[in-house]
């Protein structure tokens, strides 16, 4: 007649409820992770007075001096320690420098000026040396895309 029913539905119900929150649970974490890594934009750019250099490509970058003398003759100047451009100076009344970055196939002109004593052009190595060091810096952080140079 009546037949008892031992069997209950809140085991299987718990069985569905747990699975389910198993895997919602599993797709928060996977979410988690893959919001989680990052991916940085490797493009890099100077701004100096108004232009912009695209640096995204650039294999070398290097720093060149070079300096004009009055009699027309053009000398390298990366390596010249004070006496050597205080013996251009005091053969020439001036001398033209030029402090350029080179990016490949790229100029920055960052400095050019003439320069009549040492400490006109000690400052203006000063200045182009902490622009290089800049450029460094900015080559080597992942996250930093763009330096304006002063």
């Amino acid at each position: 007649m009546f037949k008892a029913s031992t069997s209950s539905i809140t085991p299987h119900r718990f069985g569905r409820i747990l699975v389910l929150a198993m895997s919602v649970l599993s797709m928060l974490l996977l979410a988690g992770c893959i919001s989680s890594s990052r991916s940085y934009n490797n493009d890099k750019n100077v701004v100096y007075k108004g232009t912009m250099y695209n640096l995204a490509n650039v294999q070398q970058t290097r720093g060149v001096i070079t300096g004009k003398l009055d009699d027309g003759k053009e000398v390298k100047l990366n390596d010249a320690n004070r006496k050597q451009i205080e013996a251009y100076l005091d053969q020439n009344s001036s001398m033209f420098v030029k402090m350029a970055f080179e990016f490949d196939d790229q100029e920055l002109v960052y400095r050019a000026d003439t320069v009549e004593k040492w400490s006109e052009y000690s400052k203006m190595k000063k200045s182009f040396e902490s622009a290089g060091k800049q450029i460094g810096k900015l080559m080597a952080d992942k996250k930093k895309i763009q330096l304006k140079l002063k």
